[in-house]
């Protein structure tokens, strides 16, 4: 059986980086008092929050073309705290929609 990637699983790793990189940036900002200092750590700890704010959508919106895709990003964003997903009121129906479309257009097994 031919092996396909699914470039699902880099669209996973990406945003698993935007994240950490966050966790980063808001954990030397907690630890700092109202000050110079604070305030540049404040605005990085937000632009590492927009960038993952805006790769949410991305995450959500992307096809997995595998069978192992569609459970990695499922299990993935079952995992995720719901801030960290879309500020799109209804996220989930369409998320749910390109998940079954993967699944009913054929994404193939992937072992």
């Amino acid at each position: 059986m031919a092996t396909e990637l699914d470039s699902i699983f880099e669209v996973i790793e990406h945003h698993r980086g935007l994240s950490a990189q966050h966790d980063a940036a808001v954990s030397i900002s907690a630890k700092l008092v109202e000050g110079p200092e604070f305030d540049a750590a404040d605005a990085i700890s937000e632009k590492t929050r927009l960038a993952l704010e805006e790769y949410a959508d991305v995450l959500i919106h992307s096809k997995p073309t595998t069978l192992a895709g569609v459970i990695g990003l499922s299990r993935y964003v079952a995992s995720l705290p719901a801030w960290l997903l879309s500020d799109e009121y209804d996220w989930h129906q369409p998320f749910l929609r390109m998940l079954a479309d993967a699944l009913d257009k054929g994404a193939t097994p992937q072992s």
